[in-house]
């Protein structure tokens, strides 16, 4: 067995560390829900509009996010469901396993993270 091509895991893991942050997963699961803009985000994850805009700069550098333009809105949206899709897949497992070492008491659904309080 021998790895061919590391070029890919490189690329791999750059799009990994522009996710390895708790705030741009939290903006992923909010855009799960819907399209938003960054004042609705803002209002969603408790954080100033200035947070959210250096955060989402990053996540659309590495089109993980894109964005569309209504009047002076702007919205955005994952670029590919799958991403987040993969992020909670990734939570489902964090989740089962904390469950397993009794490391969590509460029921969990990784589904249902993001409420419409």
């Amino acid at each position: 067995m021998k790895v061919q091509n590391y070029e890919i895991f490189e690329i791999h893991a750059s799009y990994c560390r522009a996710l390895a942050s708790s705030k741009r997963l939290a903006i992923m699961a909010c855009l799960d829900r819907r399209e938003m803009s960054v004042t609705e985000l803002s209002e969603c994850l408790e954080v100033p509009l200035s947070t959210v805009s250096r955060h989402l700069s990053v996540m659309k550098n590495k089109h993980l996010v894109t964005s569309r333009q209504e009047g002076t809105k702007v919205f955005y949206k994952p670029a590919d469901k799958r991403i987040v899709e993969a992020c909670q897949l990734i939570r489902t497992v964090l989740i089962d396993g904390m469950k397993r070492r009794g490391e969590l008491a509460l029921e969990i659904n990784p589904l249902e993270i993001i409420t419409d309080d």
